[in-house]
């Protein structure tokens, strides 16, 4: 049995949609299941290329999200002839797909309908796995959606990464989606034994690509305010590319104008997350809505406490005073309560840790995702064993 894995955007370390797809290829090639996968282009995946385990088909494709606050006529045009260029390298993918065998074609995320009209053209089933709001998360909205959206609702099976996902396409779909949560690779993030609270700096990591809908600048004002309350032993460090450079100065100059150039520590690359993990006490979602929320998973597999924005995904992965703490999404207000109630309750949060730590390898780990995925192609397919 040969799947085919089909991500129309380009390849970014940070990106958590890219990573978790390639979580789920690495698990079904250790059970022997054969795996090609297209994409845009090869960045950061020379490792896999070298190892010659999957068949890359690699095309140009250009993606087809466009930035809410850029819907103008000229934006249009340059989308229409993006998707000429695009039909193209399908007639090309096609050819390619056609001598491969494939029994299942698995799109990733959201973008472009061309996995799924080259699976109708070649008469293959194919599975649609929506890992994004797009307008809420992203910030953007896809070019034809309407057309896109028939292409998803056609699918064999229609996966959604948590409950908000679902709720949100089911209607727009007019179909059942079939709930998966996000996986990881548990082995890779684990941190045992690792002792928290333990010196007088309370340590906090806001890992993500720093933009709007990320949400740090509720992170950046908490710690200001909980200094304003004479609680100054609080370091926030900010991981993460700019989205735009326009708001990553923005931040900075925040920072710089406020005085916070001691408290607040913003790092543009980092080579070792794990390293930082190791040495932070609090991990921080704020983002306005994620889709799922995989770094909350990845925080509570290195034992950090974690405290999250109370929206989308994150609300489904943080059970609030169990395996963590929720805040009022958009309120540095809320956001500085809860982290100084962690700064007075040290010893109780401890259990929070565990019961995280516990959560996160019982219900998010990648074999288990791969299971549920298994099952579903054997929905399809009779022949995929489980």
């Amino acid at each position: 049995m040969k799947i085919c894995f089909f991500a129309h955007y380009s390849i970014t370390n940070s990106d958590g949609a890219t990573l978790s797809m390639y979580n789920i290829i690495d698990e079904m090639l250790r059970r022997r299941i054969e795996v090609a996968v297209v994409l845009a282009n090869t960045r950061n995946l020379e490792n896999k290329i070298a190892e010659g385990k999957i068949k890359f088909i690699v095309a140009p494709l250009y993606g087809m999200r466009m930035d809410l606050n850029r819907k103008t006529p000229m934006t249009q045009m340059k989308f229409f002839v993006k998707s000429i260029c695009n039909s193209i390298h399908k007639r090309k993918i096609e050819k390619v797909l056609k001598s491969e065998n494939i029994d299942i074609i698995h799109i990733n995320g959201l973008d472009s309908g061309i996995g799924a009209e080259i699976a109708q053209k070649l008469k293959i089933p194919y599975v649609w796995h929506i890992r994004q709001f797009m307008e809420a998360d992203l910030g953007k909205k896809l070019f034809r959606e309407r057309s896109i959206y028939r292409l998803v609702s056609r699918a064999s099976s229609v996966i959604a990464i948590s409950k908000d996902v679902q709720t949100k396409f089911e209607p727009l779909l007019g179909r059942k989606m079939d709930l998966v949560y996000n996986g990881v690779p548990v082995e890779k993030y684990k941190l045992e034994d690792m002792p928290r609270f333990e010196t007088p700096i309370t340590r906090i990591l806001l890992a993500g690509r720093i933009s709007i809908q990320k949400g740090q600048m509720d992170a950046i004002k908490a710690v200001e305010l909980l200094i304003q309350r004479g609680i100054d032993n609080v370091l926030l460090t900010l991981v993460g590319q700019g989205e735009t450079k326009e708001y990553l100065e923005y931040v900075k100059s925040y920072v710089k104008k406020h005085g916070l150039e001691q408290r607040v520590c913003i790092l543009e690359h980092l080579d070792d997350l794990r390293e930082l993990r190791r040495q932070c006490d609090i991990g921080l979602t704020c983002s306005k809505k994620e889709a799922f929320g995989r770094v909350t998973v990845e925080n509570m597999l290195a034992k950090m406490l974690v405290i999250g924005a109370n929206t989308g995904g994150t609300m489904e992965i943080i059970n609030d005073g169990y395996n963590g703490l929720l805040y009022e999404e958009g309120s540095p207000e809320s956001l500085a309560e809860r982290i100084e109630y962690v700064m007075l309750h040290k010893d109780n949060v401890q259990q929070m840790i565990e019961q995280g730590f516990a959560c996160a390898i019982e219900d998010y780990s990648i074999n288990r995702v791969v299971m549920q995925i298994l099952t579903l192609y054997k929905s399809i397919d009779k022949r995929f064993t489980v």
